[in-house]
């Protein structure tokens, strides 16, 4: 039985405007994709990490932080109804992320997100990566179930292959409806 539903939190809770980034500069891809790895694993600062990529692009830092990594847009839609799950009494939820440290300060004190997670889990601060199945296990045992209580939503595919992998359900972000009716669908199997 689900028993708690976690969220990925940049392209399902965040859309990120580093999307921006990677359309500019698409021979970059993987170089900047690394060093996004590197900061959500805790390797470098964000500091350091916006030095890098001022670097590798040739933009200064201010306007690398300001016009691509300082623009988020919060999916209204999708923290509205995280919300109503958790108001329903049935379902723990609970965010895992890649993120670097101090990229989530204002996000998680925000009045829409205060109080609603019952466990938060970042990357940087655990020194491991989704898809690694042992930060999927982390996050149950932190919330004190078993995987195969959770539900994860994540925008990408690899993330929801380990998850799965623990025996956690899982669910390909694609769109708001999409998302919902995927995992109504789940609920309704597993909670019948």
């Amino acid at each position: 039985m689900i028993k708690a539903i976690i969220f990925d939190c940049f392209g399902v809770l965040i859309m990120p405007g580093r999307t921006l980034l990677y359309q500019a500069f698409p021979e970059l891809a993987a170089s900047i994709s690394h060093l996004e790895k590197r900061s959500d694993a805790g390797e470098i600062t964000h500091q350091e990490f916006i030095q890098a990529i001022a670097q590798l692009t040739g933009i200064n830092e201010n306007v690398i932080n300001d016009k691509y990594y300082d623009v988020h847009g919060y999916h209204e839609a999708m923290i509205g109804w995280a919300n109503e799950l958790k108001r329903s009494g049935r379902y723990k939820i609970a965010m895992l992320s890649n993120i670097g440290h101090d990229w989530l300060n204002d996000f998680l004190a925000s009045p829409e997100i205060n109080g609603l997670f019952d466990e938060v889990v970042l990357s940087c601060e655990e020194g491991m990566l989704k898809p690694n199945p042992e930060i999927f296990r982390l996050i149950a045992k932190r919330l004190n179930l078993n995987p195969e209580d959770c539900l994860m939503i994540d925008d990408i595919p690899a993330n929801i292959d380990g998850a799965e992998s623990t025996g956690m359900k899982g669910v390909v972000f694609n769109s708001t409806i999409q998302t919902k009716r995927d995992v109504s669908s789940i609920l309704e199997a597993n909670n019948a």
